[in-house]
Formats: structure tokens, sequence, C-alpha cells
């Protein structure tokens, strides 16, 4: 190979991985987004609410146990 294929093959190679560059930039700074659509603004209010209400947290060990604190929460 001559040198001036070297250099476009080079130059080739990197506005390839220029672009690959500039696409994977985009996919890291761009904001994710719901694909079902955004939560409401009360929705979220009242579940941030819930998450800071202290409740006793629960842990079932057995089946029985689970649907006994089910059944009894109603």
């Amino acid at each position: 190979m001559t040198t001036q294929m070297l250099i476009r093959k080079i130059n080739r190679e990197v506005s390839t991985l220029r672009r690959d560059m500039a696409m994977i930039k985009m996919m890291l700074t761009s904001t994710p987004r719901d694909p079902e659509g955004e939560y409401r603004p009360a929705f979220v209010n009242k579940m941030l609410k819930r998450m800071a209400f202290k409740r006793p947290v629960y842990r079932f060990t057995s089946k029985k146990e689970f649907l006994r604190h089910v059944r009894s929460a109603k």
C-alpha cells in the first residue's frame, strides 16, 4: 500500500470512530424517558409521603404468616 492509501484508510477509520463516539455521547447524556408516560405529580407526592411514613416492616418466613398478614390488613 502506498502512503496515500494508508492515510485515506486511517481517515475513514477515524471518521467512523468519531461518529460512534458521538452516538455514545448522545446516548449517555440523553435523559431516559418512561415509555408508558410521565407520572402525575399528585401520585408522586402521595408515594413520597407514604415512603416517609415510618411503618413497621414485615418479614415473612412462611406462607401462613404472609396470608395471615394479608387477610388481617382489610
